[in-house]
């Protein structure tokens, strides 16, 4: 197998201390983060330019994950340079200027390749908790850096991490609205597609494997798969009119999409070669944007039925349809949280789309994003804790993501082009 394709992963696994599951409970409530700090990245590669890449990448990671309060080791007096890794004492120092968490990175060469160790601490007791080593190149540097961070998480709260997910994209940097994808942070950016036309809506399957996607490549919006492994392409959906919004079953056995064929917009289920065709909505007004519940036993979806668009909610048979929003004159784009608890969405605030979310019974509705231009196209991060949407706020449409409740906006794509309609991996 390809190196530049490959990270090899050896771990040695140490049993976590005794609090570990505190922890857990802690994060799972919200209502403190763990304090940690990286007291040292040991560098003998020679490449100081790559110590400080990951110091940063790790820092930003650890912070983007909203379980951690970064510290400066400095300001807690733990200061640390070190080639060895600290001994307990040293670690238990922090743990007496009230950090939880410790870690530690050393970075080598071996046989050409960069050889990243980090060492995981709990800083109460100054064991260690785990013992990582990760192998590649310097291209596939900053996903050595991100595994070892969502490690991390995965240690102290038993949860996936986010950041080695990604994020596909529509970009016309080429003067063509073509599909992207990057890492979570906006690193590494990669063109999908060259359609050399207009791609939209990109959408990730439960496992991360596939993209559907509209194009226009054929003078029409079609719906298109695209295996992320081998670069297989097909025609999912190509009926005349309109064939678009694409969303996967939690299962990853069915879409739902978008179709004009009949006449106006409806709602149809369909596997994802094309086949198994099932109309599930039907009305005097379009029906569009469906949005699977973590479960896979309901769907939100945008509806003008009422008067005005407006989301709804049907099992996902589409029986028992249910108004959920009576504040805002426009509601679309919903994107259902994998924890069930929230439905983002896209709202008409004075003229411009501001996000917004609310319970999937229609109760707490909230405006996340405030100021100058339009907020749009909402999704949740894999964890839940993060949202990311495109805005126009700084001129030219941007990728910016922010937390749960609206706060830590952050822009993760340049200004040199449009970047819309992006869409968080698994």
């Amino acid at each position: 197998m390809k190196r530049i394709l490959t990270i090899i992963l050896l771990s040695v696994l140490i049993a976590a201390p005794a609090g570990a599951q505190l922890y857990l409970g802690v994060i799972k409530g919200e209502a403190k983060k763990i304090p940690i700090a990286v007291l040292d990245v040991s560098d003998e590669t020679g490449s100081p330019s790559l110590r400080a890449l990951a110091m940063d990448v790790l820092q930003a990671d650890l912070r983007r994950s909203q379980i951690f309060e970064v510290m400066d080791p400095k300001k807690l007096d733990l200061s640390y340079s070190g080639k060895e890794e600290p001994k307990a004492d040293f670690v238990k120092r922090g743990g007496t200027f009230g950090l939880t968490g410790a870690v530690w990175m050393r970075l080598a060469r071996k046989s050409g390749d960069i050889t990243l160790t980090g060492k995981i601490y709990d800083a109460v007791t100054g064991a260690r908790i785990a013992n990582k080593e990760y192998f590649g190149n310097e291209e596939l540097f900053r996903r050595m850096v991100h595994t070892f961070a969502d490690e991390i998480v995965s240690q102290y709260t038993g949860e996936k991490g986010i950041a080695r997910s990604r994020i596909a994209f529509v970009s016309d940097k080429t003067g063509k609205k073509e599909l992207y994808v990057m890492d979570y942070d906006g690193q590494s950016q990669r063109k999908l597609t060259a359609d050399r036309s207009i791609c939209m809506s990109p959408a990730w399957s439960p496992d991360g494997k596939f993209l559907a996607y509209v194009s226009y490549k054929d003078r029409n919006p079609d719906i298109y798969g695209l295996n992320m492994e081998t670069g297989r392409r097909w025609k999912i959906a190509g009926f005349e009119g309109l064939n678009i919004s694409p969303a996967w079953a939690p299962g990853g056995n069915r879409l739902a999409v978008t179709l004009s064929k009949d006449g106006g917009a409806e709602i149809y289920l369909m596997s994802p070669e094309g086949s198994d065709l099932d109309r599930i909505t039907y009305g005097v007004s379009d029906n569009v944007s469906p949005a699977w519940s973590p479960n896979g036993r309901e769907i939100v979806f945008t509806s003008g039925r009422g008067g005005s668009p407006q989301l709804y909610v049907m099992n996902a048979d589409g029986s028992d349809v249910r108004r959920i929003t009576f504040e805002g004159t426009y509601n679309a784009s919903p994107n259902w949280s994998s924890r069930g608890d929230r439905i983002v969405f896209a709202s008409q605030v004075r003229g411009v789309f501001k996000i917004a979310t609310v319970n999937p019974d229609g109760s707490d509705f909230r405006i996340l994003t405030d100021g100058p231009g339009s907020d749009e196209n909402p999704m949740w991060s894999p964890s839940g804790r993060q949202i990311v949407f495109s805005s126009t706020r700084s001129g030219r449409s941007g990728i910016f993501i922010m937390n749960a409740d609206g706060t830590g906006v952050e822009r993760i794509t340049p200004a040199d082009a449009n970047y819309q309609s992006p869409a968080w991996s698994p």
